[in-house]
Order: structure tokens, then C-alpha cells, then sequence
């Protein structure tokens, strides 16, 4: 009986150490989400300044791709009441008012 319950015991141990690694990975997936977040800004404030070039060439720029850049990012503007989301500073090539939340 004595072997059954080695066994055992190193299914315990197995089970904590792979409940340890599963801990240490969601907390490094986490992490690098908040590092993502700065990749964000800088991808929306470089579609901004795109759309700035376009808008001082060519009156009827639309700068479309604010939008991939932009929404659901979580990123504000340090100017809420003129350019209320990211994606509406960046449609207006406004890439200095782009923060993140």
C-alpha cells in the first residue's frame, strides 16, 4: 500500500505545480496587456499625424484607418470637449491631445 500513496503524492505535487505555472502565466499574459497598451498610443498618435498630412493636402481626407488604430483601445484626449474619443483627435490630425486612459 505504501506505493499507492507515493503515487499520490506526486500527483499532489504535480497538480500545485502546474496551478503555480498556470498563476505565473495569467500574470504574465497580464503584464504584457499593459505593455500593449503604450503600442496603442503610439499607433493612434501615428494615425493621427498621417491624417494631419492628408487633411493639410487634400480637404476631403476621410483618414478611415483612425478608426482601426483608435476604437477599443481605451485611449481619451487631454481635450474632451472638442475631440471627445481618440478616434475623433485622430480623424482631426490631432496626435498631441491622444493620452492613454
Amino acid at each position: 500500500m505504501k506505493k499507492g500513496q507515493g503515487a499520490l503524492e506526486y500527483l499532489i505535487i504535480i497538480a500545485a505545480v502546474l496551478a503555480i505555472a498556470a498563476i505565473v502565466v495569467l500574470f504574465l499574459s497580464g503584464a504584457f496587456k499593459s505593455a500593449s497598451t503604450g503600442g496603442d498610443v503610439g499607433k493612434c498618435k501615428q494615425a493621427a499625424s498621417q491624417c494631419a498630412t492628408e487633411l493639410a493636402t487634400s480637404s476631403g481626407a476621410t483618414c478611415s484607418y483612425c478608426d482601426e488604430a483608435c476604437s477599443g483601445t481605451g485611449l481619451t484626449t487631454t481635450d474632451t470637449a472638442t475631440y471627445p474619443t481618440a478616434v475623433d483627435a485622430c480623424k482631426a490630425g490631432k496626435p498631441e491631445v491622444i493620452v492613454s486612459a
